[in-house]
């Protein structure tokens, strides 16, 4: 079987009723107007609002949850450089940290030095799209009426935009970056004061010249623990603006895993919307199987909700051989069991 350089999947959400990313307010509105993200599409010949969940947003939902659930410390965001004492917020940067914050291993960062300062960045491990929703199931149109009562005076209106939907995204996970760096000139992956701090956690290979690689000396540990916490992550997801007046469980109804051999995200436009329910692909996940053979490191594990799809009987017929069935959340727990578990 092909070796496990990453893990790549695909994840659906019930969007029903939901505000979960918001852009601003309306223009050129009689009264406040606050709308979620969208972007346009031709269906039909026609331009149709597609509602969305940038990337940035919900790898932020995923962040969180990941350090709520693993009880990792986060690697919070903060002022940097010249005048942040003051509160300045002209430059922002992380713990910058990988070896001892989990966060920046997986998802990265950066920090751009000034005149003789070192700059350090790392690319995200974590690759994802856009949460969109799928055609033929996305209504973005829809407007909730709202007053504030003041304790005197005319009551306020404000209006707010929201959509109903399934929003589906796709990722790959560059597994086998996770506890190695690489420091490549003014590419600088570790500051030289973490590798001075932290010598006696770090194998350094030699890349010709100036040129150096870190591994973590326990780094397939690291890699299998940061990895499952990631996972674990995705399982339980959470997050979403609005959640007050537009409440809505976030975590994936269909999550689909696999481990590769290549950094392909192969799981993308999987669902279709032609029905009452979300349909999954079948052929084209069989096909994605047959095709990707030879760079499967693992089986594809299928989670999904009893009684969501609208397929499901068919999914669980088709899918039998040479899939894992079971609900998100198990298959999260049984490719950690299989696949990373340590000894």
């Amino acid at each position: 079987m092909a070796n496990l350089n990453n893990i790549t999947g695909a994840l659906l959400i019930d969007a029903t009723a939901t505000f979960l990313n918001g852009a601003g307010l309306g223009v050129q509105e009689d009264k406040n107007l606050v709308i979620p993200k969208t972007y346009k599409e031709k269906v039909n010949n026609r331009l149709e609002d597609v509602p969305y969940v940038s990337a940035q947003s919900w790898r932020r939902w995923l962040r969180d949850t990941a350090n709520k659930e693993n009880n990792w410390n986060p690697s919070e965001l903060r002022a940097i450089g010249e005048g942040s004492e003051k509160g300045s917020t002209n430059k922002i940067a992380t713990e910058l940290n990988p070896i001892e914050f989990p966060e920046d291993d997986l998802f990265g960062y950066m920090k751009a030095g000034k005149g003789n300062e070192e700059s350090v960045q790392r690319t995200s491990p974590f690759k994802s799209s856009i949460l969109k929703g799928i055609k033929n199931m996305r209504t973005a149109n829809n407007i909730d009426e709202a007053f504030v009562h003041l304790k005197e005076g005319t009551p306020l209106p404000y209006s707010t935009k929201f959509y109903s939907t399934h929003l589906e995204g796709f990722f790959n996970l560059e597994f086998y970056r996770l506890g190695m760096y690489d420091n490549l000139g003014s590419k600088q992956e570790l500051s030289s004061e973490l590798v001075e701090k932290h010598a006696d956690k770090l194998n350094k290979f030699d890349l010709g010249g100036k040129f150096a690689r870190y591994e973590l000396r326990n780094a397939e540990e690291n890699r299998k623990n940061n990895a499952a916490g990631l996972l674990k992550g995705l399982a339980y997801l959470r997050g979403g603006a609005k959640q007050a007046a537009f409440g809505a469980d976030v975590s994936p109804k269909v999550l689909i895993l696999a481990g590769l051999e290549s950094a392909n995200p192969i799981f993308n436009n999987l669902f279709i919307g032609t029905g009452e329910r979300p349909i999954l692909n079948i052929d084209l996940l069989l096909e994605l199987s047959n095709d990707y053979k030879e760079k499967l490191a693992t089986p594809i594990y299928v989670g999904f909700r009893k009684g969501y799809l609208q397929n499901e009987s068919e999914v669980n017929e088709r899918l039998k051989e040479g899939f894992v069935l079971a609900s998100p959340i198990e298959i999260v727990n049984q490719f950690t069991k299989n696949h990373l578990t340590n000894g």
